[in-house]
């Protein structure tokens, strides 16, 4: 055998080790709860069984090891830094550990009607025009993006897309001066609209300004704030997160349900009517773990709840639980099993529906139950967010923590 033909079978047993070393660290470090939370004056038990070993950075500089379980209790509030390593010789990234009073909410699974407005002007998608002279023309190409919110022409805040569309045609062929707010930040640009074959000025751009759906409530806690949905309402086609000015919950009536199917995830069929006795409540945020707000008409809504303590990531694990939805006039518990809990990443666990009750009304997960709460031993612990479309009986969830996090 060459020598040649020896150091390529040796760096391809050294890539071949390293390769299982980097897959075994990341397994390492999926296994490691991403914030670790201690309720005061309470004993909190990890139990990891792996080959790590921890400092606690507080007034005694704790040590512990992960290799059996390890109990955490403290009495006074505050937030530490946990350093680890790996075989007490590689360092691994720190975990942060808190130490929080007990936190109740109300679980809820309650569905509403969603009604939001952007903040300014949503700019959906281009597209090129066909001018008078029958020449293809994309006015904003380079210019405005999808994805941008168009919130002034000419120094005139824009709120409406009706308000953009009556700038547009009213520019006699003049640029448009235009404020756009792009990955959080302002852009001043110009456009120059042209005209297009029905004789009306364009510039090539699909826009909203507002959207609606239904979801479910997750939680509301004692001052009837709300965690809604698991997720953000998103723009179809880009899954860009909207921005929001502003948005209100109404009361919804679902009239039917659409089991899912392996390729179709079915949905909630409801009605809503957006008059103002009908709203409930105010939507002030949108973000990526959901929408949140203050319920207004409480309407004796605390009358059939229940009160739960939050339980923390580290407190998920694999095995049953169940998710809870209001179904008929009343709320029910629907039994699942939890078959991945996954720390590090946007989607913290996957189930599998097993109720009967559940599937025999919808066949798993369908549209409109995101935000189902999830509750284990006898904690609320996350909310539904996704079904597995190719398998309805099959969905995800997120971290209640991460929804408080907001």
């Amino acid at each position: 055998m060459s020598k040649f033909i020896k150091f390529l079978c040796a760096l391809a047993v050294v890539t071949c080790m390293i390769t299982i070393a980097v897959r075994y660290v990341n397994n390492i470090n999926d296994a490691i709860p991403g914030h670790i939370y201690v309720v005061r004056n309470k004993e909190t038990t990890l139990d990891l069984s792996i080959p790590v070993t921890g400092k606690v950075h507080n007034k005694e500089n704790t040590y512990v090891t992960f290799k059996e379980p390890v109990t955490f209790r403290a009495k006074d509030i505050g937030n530490y830094e946990l350093s680890l390593k790996l075989f007490d010789i590689f360092t691994l990234p720190s975990v942060q550990v808190s130490v929080v009073d007990e936190q109740n909410l109300y679980a809820c699974g309650m569905q509403a009607g969603l009604y939001i407005e952007t903040d300014g002007v949503y700019v959906v998608s281009t597209e090129e025009i066909t001018t008078e002279d029958n020449t293809k023309l994309c006015p904003c190409q380079n210019i405005i993006m999808p994805g941008d919110y168009i919130t002034s022409v000419n120094g005139v805040a824009i709120k409406e897309k009706e308000q953009l569309c009556e700038a547009v045609q009213n520019c006699e062929g003049n640029s448009l001066d235009l404020e756009i707010i792009r990955d959080n930040q302002t852009v001043y640009t110009q456009v120059t609209p042209v005209r297009a074959q029905d004789g009306n000025f364009k510039i090539g751009t699909w826009i909203k300004d507002d959207a609606q759906g239904i979801g479910t409530i997750t939680y509301l806690d004692s001052d009837m704030n709300y965690g809604a949905l698991g997720h953000g309402i998103a723009d179809r086609s880009s899954n860009q997160t909207l921005d929001i000015k502003n948005g209100q919950l109404y009361k919804t009536n679902i009239i039917s349900i659409v089991k899912g199917e392996k390729g179709s995830p079915g949905e909630l069929v409801g009605t809503i009517d957006y008059k103002d006795s009908n709203i409930i409540g105010t939507i002030n945020k949108n973000s990526a773990n959901g929408i949140f707000g203050k319920i207004t008409n409480q309407d004796n809504i605390l009358n059939n709840l229940q009160s739960y303590p939050v339980g923390y990531e580290q407190d998920v694990h694999k095995g049953n639980a169940a998710i809870r939805m209001y179904h008929d006039g009343s709320f029910h518990d629907y039994e699942i099993v939890i078959n991945e809990v996954m720390y590090n990443s946007n989607r913290n666990l996957s189930f599998i529906v097993t109720s009967k009750d559940l599937l025999e009304l919808t066949n798993g997960i369908v549209q409109g139950m995101s935000g189902c709460p999830i509750i284990q031993d006898g904690k609320i612990i996350g909310a539904v967010t996704h079904v597995l479309v190719d398998e309805p009986t099959n969905g995800y969830g997120i971290f209640i923590e991460n929804m408080l996090k907001q």
